[in-house]
């Protein structure tokens, strides 16, 4: 997306993307899951993955697949990446856990 596109918008970085609900949970998950391998795609993963959150909190294969189909990992670690987002998905907010 060209910058001029982006005046007047919200946006949110890599580096800030922990502090939205979505954010925080996607990178927990892929912690959990140990997603990350060479970490080359990890940002435009975990950003894509969280803004998919952010729309569609429990979104389907076909969501995933959908919301993930510009990031390429050269590492193949496509199934860890869905299997951490649908685990990102049943995650409980910090809000609801009464952290």
């Amino acid at each position: 997306m060209p910058v001029g596109a982006a005046v007047g918008h919200a946006i949110t970085t890599i580096e800030a993307i922990g502090a939205t609900p979505a954010g925080k949970k996607v990178q927990q998950a892929w912690l959990d899951l140990e997603v990350i391998q060479c970490g080359y795609c990890q940002s435009g993963q975990i950003m894509a993955a969280a803004a998919l959150l952010a729309k569609i909190p429990a979104p389907t294969d076909t969501d995933i697949d959908q919301a993930m189909s510009g990031n390429i990992c050269r590492c193949g670690t496509y199934p860890r990446i869905r299997e951490a987002i649908k685990h990102a998905a049943q995650t409980p907010s910090a809000d609801k856990r009464g952290a």
